[in-house]
């Protein structure tokens, strides 16, 4: 990356919201992050529809990129490098920003790195915190929900992770059995924060293949027959359900959910030794479980790492982060292996 170019371009497009951001490559400031969001264009449909979603990034691509570069006073020139989301995603989403990030980093002459969304998720609590290793990490999100040991940002394995639904999509589907709307988790969260966490009843499912998987598939069913019960006794389309129901279904169904993810926490720390915490996600934004999070942290006297709220939905800043720490990672285990070849070869002369 020339020295003159320090800025680093971020590019998502892997789901339904097109972002660039553009981050100071020493410093690691952002000086934008600008999100354009399709919730309006999938809320008819309770949902992401994937031919809808690439059309719009098609759309708005180039308006996105101007704003970004706008809002980071800087012209296209001054990008000294590209990051850009290369799975997972929906296919035809990733395939916009991908031509996209190409043809401008063909025509500039620049660097262009592939990044894991996951990755970008997973380190996002880092662009303006200081890690502590070894950390257990969380990404619960509409469609994953994954623990990972992090011992180092080059050394990342996965401890756990749901076996069917993720967090957010059960979320999100129970929401939409209840008529409130898409995305349907922060409207779940606003109600629950008024009703009684008590009043209904939601098994954590447990996994028979392991202790380290969770499931929240059974969430739907459960609700289902909360549903058809109330309905009965209401005689009213569930939509129609008294807004006092509504809010304690709400809060019990929220309480489910985050104590499924904070007792696997729990037992990720029983079972090894961390330092740290770091949650990211776009559930991360839930109230309930920002807030549980930290209690256990707390109760095991560890920092607690959450993603800032502007970095918790899918966003460019992540992904340009993300490629920044892999490739201080490759330059510093570049450096370590030319190091240890000097080393040897002054032990080797030695010997002679």
């Amino acid at each position: 990356m020339s020295s003159n170019k320090p800025y680093i371009l971020g590019i998502d497009t892997s789901c339904d919201e097109t972002s660039f951001a553009i981050l100071n490559q020493n410093t690691k400031e952002v000086l934008s992050n600008t999100v354009s969001s399709q919730v309006k264009l999938h809320a008819p449909y309770g949902g992401v529809v994937p031919e809808l979603a690439s059309r719009s990034h098609v759309e708005n691509i180039s308006p996105v990129f101007q704003q970004a570069l706008d809002d980071a006073k800087i012209k296209k020139d001054d990008i000294g490098a590209i990051a850009v989301t290369k799975t997972p995603g929906l296919i035809g989403c990733l395939l916009t920003g991908a031509c996209f990030a190409r043809a401008l980093a063909y025509q500039s002459d620049i660097p262009l790195y592939g990044v894991n969304h996951l990755s970008g998720h997973l380190l996002s609590p880092f662009i303006d915190q200081k890690p502590l290793f070894p950390c257990l990490g969380l990404v619960v999100s509409g469609g994953h929900t994954t623990f990972y040991r992090i011992d180092s940002f080059d050394e990342i394995s996965i401890l756990g992770q749901t076996v069917d639904d993720a967090a957010g999509e059960a979320f999100d589907k129970c929401a939409k059995m209840l008529g409130l709307g898409y995305p349907g988790g922060p409207i779940v969260d606003k109600l629950a924060q008024k009703g009684d966490p008590k009043a209904f009843s939601f098994t954590i499912a447990k996994v028979k293949i392991g202790e380290q998987y969770l499931s929240f598939s059974g969430l739907k069913t459960a609700l289902y027959y909360h549903i058809e019960k109330l309905m009965g006794e209401k005689k009213v389309e569930p939509k129609d359900l008294p807004e006092e129901i509504k809010k304690d279904l709400c809060a019990s169904l929220q309480q489910s959910i985050v104590q499924a993810l904070t007792k696997k926490m729990e037992y990720f720390f029983s079972q090894t030794e961390f330092k740290s915490f770091a949650l990211s996600g776009g559930v991360a934004l839930n109230s309930e479980l920002r807030k549980r999070a930290q209690e256990v942290c707390d109760k095991n006297a560890m920092p607690c790492y959450i993603a800032a709220p502007r970095y918790c939905s899918d966003n460019g800043a992540m992904i340009a982060h993300a490629a920044l720490v892999q490739k201080h990672e490759d330059e510093r285990n570049t450096l370590n292996v030319q190091a240890s070849k000097k080393i040897q070869a002054r032990k080797l002369k030695a010997k002679q």
